[in-house]
């Protein structure tokens, strides 16, 4: 072979060679380097695949009634939801619209994820087996957030049932609600509904309180000798003129009344002159000791607004200043009042299954703290038992055209163990928010007779 086609052979190899370079570099970049950018990739088929694939773990009650499950054949598997109101309580799970509530706080024990061996991970990714989720056990009980939800009919509003003393969630009802077995469907027409289905409510729902702090206010204020609930009060009936209308006692009480009876026909003006004197500092503490300004830890990845703080002692002393509630907050500074004192810290979850299929039971959370002592929390409590229901019963302006009907209650009356605190909106009829909430109490005597 002469020099020059020997010459031109070996350009050509080198030319081979140096391609065959850029195919090994180029094959290490994307398997190696950029791997998993390429995984992560929203379009990427395997990404797809493995997702509709997955198992999710149950979500149960306490009584282990499933609340949600995935059933189907392992290429055509759906998340089904049995009880079609049960969307705020408990979430969804969609792959085109993501994860909400429960569904999302504990995203990664239903999906299998959270403690995983590394066999396992490869045994999946070498074999093609399915992932599989585990369970989740919670504090609700679906017979008593189907009557619950079932009550409001066509109202709008927010309902919570809790035990007073381990703060476990019995009920928690927000309408109007959205069936997640059609999430998919009807996600366009959800996110625009002016009424928001998918807000949950009973635990981002702000609202103004109005007198519903009253029974918070004077136990803090008792405590404090700032009042003697026998003490005299002049003129408990005046008017107070709150957004353009005239305020007065809901019902009327004696011309010369006591701090007893400001309570018992819920007047404004004296806790205008209370919140007077005990000012925007002592008032705040109040209001954060009984829970009611502050954030509440819950695992349903759900946002708050932040909290304003307060501006006119006179406007905070009757629920019309910057301070607004969730009806949970509500109904934890109610149980504290019938739980002697002591505020419980709100609960969800009792059990998740571990990887060898049983169920563990999650550790009860402390308390919340004492915001008052326990004769203030009995004396309060007795005061709300003047007509031999621990109720509590009145409507608050949430804007110049718009007043809120609230209800609370403690069951049962020999020995409260639950507290119930429901909030309707754009009503001033107390009889329609009485009626969801006494109806939830006989709900609760019924059902939970051996409680």
């Amino acid at each position: 072979m002469n020099p020059s086609a020997q010459n031109q052979l070996h350009k050509m190899q080198r030319a081979i060679l140096l391609g065959f370079l850029a195919i090994a570099l180029s094959l290490v970049f994307w398997a190696v380097v950029r791997s998993e950018a390429i995984l992560a990739r929203d379009d990427n088929p395997r990404l797809v695949e493995a997702e509709l694939r997955i198992q999710r773990g149950r979500i149960l009650d306490r009584n282990g009634t499933v609340l949600a499950e995935t059933i189907g054949e392992p290429d055509a598997l759906i998340r089904s939801y049995p009880f079609p109101t049960i969307g705020p309580a408990v979430g969804y799970y969609s792959f085109r619209h993501g994860t909400a509530g429960i569904e999302a706080g504990f995203e990664a024990v239903l999906r299998g994820e959270d403690d995983e061996e590394i066999t396992a991970v490869l045994n999946r990714a070498l074999l093609h087996t399915p992932q599989i989720g585990r369970d989740v056990q919670l504090t609700l009980d679906a017979q008593l957030q189907t009557a619950a939800e079932t009550l409001f009919g066509e109202a709008q509003g927010a309902l919570i049932l809790l035990e007073i003393d381990t703060g476990n969630v019995l009920a928690m009802v927000s309408h109007p609600s959205y069936n997640p077995n059609l999430l998919d469907e009807n996600f366009d027409q959800l996110a625009e509904d002016a009424t928001a289905p998918l807000l949950n409510r009973a635990v981002q729902g702000q609202y103004q309180p109005g007198l519903v702090l009253q029974p918070f206010i004077l136990a803090a204020a008792l405590d404090a000798d700032r009042i003697q609930l026998g003490g005299t009060v002049l003129n408990p009936n005046r008017p107070v003129p709150i957004d353009g209308e005239i305020k007065r006692c809901q019902t009327t009480p004696p011309d010369d009344g006591t701090w007893a009876d400001v309570l018992i026909h819920r007047c404004p003006g004296p806790m205008q002159d209370l919140a007077d004197r005990l000012g925007l500092a002592s008032l705040d503490d109040i209001f954060l000791r009984f829970g009611l300004a502050t954030p509440l830890e819950l695992p349903l990845n759900t946002e708050v607004p932040e909290i304003v703080p307060l501006n006119d002692p006179l406007q905070a002393g009757i629920g019309q200043d910057t301070l607004t509630v969730s009806p949970l907050q509500v109904a934890l500074a109610l149980s504290a009042l019938g739980n002697d004192g002591r505020l419980p810290t709100p609960r969800l979850v009792t059990a998740v299954q571990d990887k060898n299929g049983t169920m563990q039971p999650q550790p009860e959370p402390p308390t919340a703290g004492d915001p008052v002592t326990s004769r203030a929390a009995r004396n309060i409590r007795q005061l709300l038992n003047s007509d031999g229901s621990f109720s509590f019963a009145t409507s608050a302006l949430s804007g110049p055209d718009s007043r809120n009907g609230w209800y609370m209650a403690l069951t049962p009356t020999n020995q409260p163990r639950y507290a119930i605190v429901v909030v309707v909106e754009n009503s001033e009829d107390l009889e329609v928010v009485k009626a969801i909430g006494v109806g939830v109490e006989t709900a609760v005597v019924t059902q939970l007779p051996h409680n």
